[in-house]
């Protein structure tokens, strides 16, 4: 009896463990430094707003920072400590460095010890566009008391803090700072806020509220003017690039840009100067640069453009005249004999710095602030000092150093003011506080002494709100102060309850299993709320940072990420797709992109440019993964007024063969450094190979979507049409010398344009008649035996975009090159569909192997990867990398070659 008993109470437990939920893979995480994890968190789709919108990034495994939430303009959230005479804030520092425990799109929990026994357990929340919150937990594990002083601050990235208001003894700051818009946004006059104000907010009692011009005694950053009204009168755009080709991406101070013109070496312009006719830095994030020579004359003839990466150390010069308003010049840097002031030190008006030898001369140049013009002040002293006597009583200088040999001068130091410096990290070790509130603040904090009793936690939260300056101080000061005291668990089973929700199935490998997941929250988090034009959620490339290209909305060939996305949520991936249908002309016409505030349709030749056409294609596949008969019908008839619009407005010559229209590079997705396109014509001068294959796809979808609805004399028109595209394509595209497809010629359908065979690169689009199912299997057997060649495609981490064995192949380029993850996934869906499985498996392995790397060292996903190297560039945060998890899924048991 009492076995009987004992055998029934564990088969009712077992019924109740199974009956519990279990915890999900983000939820139960040990992430330390190097563990594969995406670490940038925004606001829940819910509680989002597109115009104002601050992410965070999670930075805890950089020794040289703490463990912050750092955003790209608005200023980073920390944390440092004061223990026994020791400040910690560092990562290097720490005794135990942070490690993550929980991660979802816009929450993150982690633990860490700043010192031996001392605990810190931290919640950050994106609770809105707005708000952010940290819920700190600091806990003595000693068996004895110990007091430590707690520092929450927030520090400036970019143009300062300023119009601050502090209160001693307050748990409150309220400051001001500006996120321009970049030239894209503003040219596409999407709304946007550039002023704000902000109120940090802690829950518990503090001993001093400070600010600081700067944090570790570097020289206070002043703003430069915005001059929205100018126009361009000499300006100077491109890139730094490293001697192997490489794009050097950041802004100052990792970049310097120095522009001098007609050769007058008495005045010059830097990357902190203004740009006229926009908001933003000479420098974006990206290292894209913009740089304006008529602030100097506006009559100039010539430039001299000197570059600099600090990083590297590399610089170059390059010189030449100007012909318009606007020109390019890309400068690839190198080693250079002539040297650098690495750091200048101001007092008063005195300026030293350390000579670099004995034969360097120095040239000093000022700048009176707000002006943007940097004078020569002196000319080829020798000794590295210069007392400036020519200063005027009240105003802001900044001064400049350059070094010159053999009569030739280089890039310029960084820059140092002279107004008075208050630094917080000599507040912290050595209790020197600042003798005045600075105008514009590097850093604000909080000074909180805790005393602990053995095992025991005190607990506090910290508030950042911000809000355009124009709105209600009051509105905000009370949402700040209600979100002091929300319960946060709520929040936090909502993630869960959506995880356990999202489809899975048995992965490769450990390796795969952490990126799927990553690309869960990356593709939740870029998805905001139906707003203003659009009836519907709706995805943007990229969330944070935020960037004018990356945020503007919706397009084709970034929606075949839905084709994994379907799997996480279902109905938001169905109503991406119904976003385009909704703004669909009447004539079926569907602008390239698609965002609440943006219709952008780029009008060229009198033509609209329009987005590849992968809209039939997705929207049968979204419905093969939902089964949603409604979404099927609706869409069905959306897709049928896309695809007549679009074959009768491509064909100019009337072949049956479509080229690529409108703004042309644009619309066919690859739009910089392609082969074809750089050197040997426009792309609507060919019948496009590309197209082409995504017509037929598209065609093959409308003919499965009208049989599923039971429209069989459609369904035939639709093979009848994709059969005839599949004709031509084979018999003008294929290249028997070769065994490869390439663009043709419109005018005569052959391979030459220019010179002969010039149209016969070997690029990505050769691979996708395996894709679209328009190769025979003699012709699949050739295209894969291109695939699978070491020398040509078939690389360490992934199918390039071109060929490495062409001369124009740069692993770290754009389309010249890289790996591009949505490109991969329709090769291996190609080489499934022709009886490759072991192909298939093993080009997944490769592109999650350099996936993989790269989220472990960045936690990050990016807009492209190497095949060559463990490298991932240029933008992050990019929704089309999520296609991996279809990749994964698509050969789950096939073993690889």
């Amino acid at each position: 009896m009492k076995r009987q008993q004992f055998l029934y109470s564990l088969i009712v437990l077992l019924f109740l463990a199974s009956c519990q939920e279990k915890a999900t893979y983000l939820s139960s995480l040990n992430a330390g430094k190097d563990f594969p994890l995406y670490t940038t968190y925004a606001a829940a789709q819910e509680r989002s707003d597109f115009i104002l919108d601050e992410g965070y990034e999670f930075k805890y495994d950089q020794d040289s920072l703490g463990a912050d939430f750092t955003t790209d303009t608005g200023g980073d959230i920390c944390i440092g400590f004061h223990m026994n005479g020791k400040w910690v804030y560092r990562v290097a520092d720490m005794h135990r460095p942070p490690v993550i425990t929980s991660s979802y799109p816009d929450l993150v929990k982690c633990r860490f010890e700043p010192f031996e026994n001392i605990q810190v357990d931290a919640v950050f929340m994106t609770y809105s566009s707005r708000m952010a919150l940290v819920d700190y937990s600091i806990t003595n594990l000693e068996n004895q008391e110990t007091e430590v002083e707690v520092y929450p601050f927030m520090k400036s990235n970019r143009r300062g803090f300023h119009q601050l208001s502090v209160d001693q003894g307050k748990s409150l700051i309220e400051f001001s700072h500006e996120e321009y818009p970049d030239s894209w946004t503003l040219g596409h006059q999407l709304p946007y806020e550039d002023s704000l104000r902000n109120i940090v907010m802690l829950s518990a009692d503090v001993d001093e509220t400070l600010a600081f011009s700067s944090e570790k005694g570097e020289s206070p950053v002043y703003p430069s003017p915005i001059f929205l009204e100018r126009k361009p009168e000499k300006r100077l755009t491109g890139r730094l690039y490293a001697p192997s080709g490489e794009r050097l991406v950041g802004s100052s101070p990792i970049n310097r840009l120095q522009l001098i013109v007609d050769e007058n070496f008495d005045r010059m312009v830097t990357e902190n100067s203004s740009v006229w006719g926009t908001s933003q830095t000479v420098f974006e994030p990206g290292g894209y640069f913009m740089i304006e020579g008529g602030i100097i004359n506006l009559n100039a003839k010539t430039y001299r453009l000197t570059g600099y990466n600090v990083k590297t150390g590399f610089q170059a010069t390059a010189n030449g005249k100007f012909t318009t308003n606007a020109a390019r010049c890309d400068l690839k840097l190198d080693e250079s004999n002539i040297p650098v002031v690495e750091k200048l030190h101001i007092e008063n008006n005195q300026i030293s710095w350390t000579a670099p030898d004995s034969e360097t001369l120095f040239l000093v140049y000022r700048r009176c602030y707000p002006e943007d013009i940097y004078n020569l002040v002196a000319r080829e002293i020798k000794t590295p000092e210069f007392t400036d006597r020519s200063v005027e009583p009240g105003k802001v200088y900044g001064y400049v150093v350059v070094c010159s040999k053999n009569g030739v001068s280089g890039i310029h130091s960084g820059e140092v003011i002279n107004v008075p410096n208050s630094s917080f990290s000599e507040f912290v070790n050595q209790n020197k506080s600042p003798e005045v509130l600075p105008e514009v603040a590097r850093v604000i904090s909080f000074r909180k002494k805790m005393t602990l009793s053995a095992g025991n936690a005190m607990h506090f939260r910290m508030v950042r709100s911000v809000y355009p300056q124009k709105e209600s101080r009051e509105t905000a000061l009370a949402g700040t102060t209600e979100l002091l005291q929300k319960d946060i668990a709520p929040f936090i089973q909502t993630n869960e309850d959506l995880l356990q929700k999202v489809k899975t199935f048995p992965f490769r490998n450990e390796k795969q299993e952490a990126l799927f997941w990553s690309n869960v929250n990356m593709m939740r988090q870029v998805f905001y709320p139906p707003q203003a034009k659009s009836e519907y959620n709706y995805y943007v490339f990229s969330r944070e940072p935020t960037w004018g290209w990356g945020h503007g909305g919706q397009v084709f060939h970034e929606s075949i990420a839905m084709l994994a996305y379907a799997d996480v949520d279902p109905l938001c991936a169905m109503n991406s797709q119904r976003v385009y249908r909704q703004r669909q002309y009447p004539n079926g016409y569907i602008n390239y992109r698609t965002g609440s505030f943006l219709d952008e349709i780029i009008e060229e030749n009198g033509e609209l440019t329009s987005s590849a056409p992968w809209y039939s294609y997705l929207n049968w596949e979204v419905y093969q993964m939902t089964r949603d008969k409604a979404f099927l019908k609706e869409m069905y008839d959306s897709s049928v007024k896309f695809y007549n619009f679009y074959v009768s407005n491509r064909d100019k010559d009337g072949d049956g063969l479509c080229e690529w229209g409108g703004e042309a590079i644009l619309e066919s997705v690859r739009d910089a450094l392609v082969a074809v396109w750089d050197q040997v014509g426009y792309p609507s001068n060919f019948e496009g190979l590309d197209l082409n294959c995504m017509l037929v796809m598209e065609a093959k979808s409308l003919e499965a979507m009208a049989l599923e609805l039971g429209l069989n004399d459609e369904a035939k028109k639709w093979k009848d049409d994709y059969e005839k595209r599949t004709n031509l394509i084979n018999k003008y595209c294929w290249d028997p010398e070769s065994g490869f497809y390439y663009q043709v010629n419109k005018t005569d359908h052959s391979f030459t344009f220019k010179t002969k065979d010039d149209l016969k690169r070997m690029e990505i689009i050769g691979f996708l008649p395996l894709w679209a199912g328009v190769a025979n299997k003699e012709q699949a057997a050739s295209l894969v035996g291109h695939l699978t060649d070491p020398k040509k495609f078939w690389r360490k981490y992934g199918i390039p975009s071109l060929a490495a064995d062409d001369p124009y192949y740069n692993d770290k380029g754009y389309w010249n090159g890289p790996v591009w993850v949505q490109w991969n996934y329709l090769i291996e869906r190609g080489l499934l569909d022709y009886g490759y499985p072991k192909e298939a498996a093993e080009l997944v392995d490769k592109v999650t192997e350099v996936m993989y790397d790269r989220l472990s060292k960045d936690h990050n996903l990016w807009e492209f990867y190497s095949p060559d190297t463990l490298w991932g560039g240029h933008h992050k945060t990019y929704i089309w990398t999520g296609i991996v998890n279809r990749m994964m899924k698509d050969v789950q048991g096939i073993k690889s070659k």
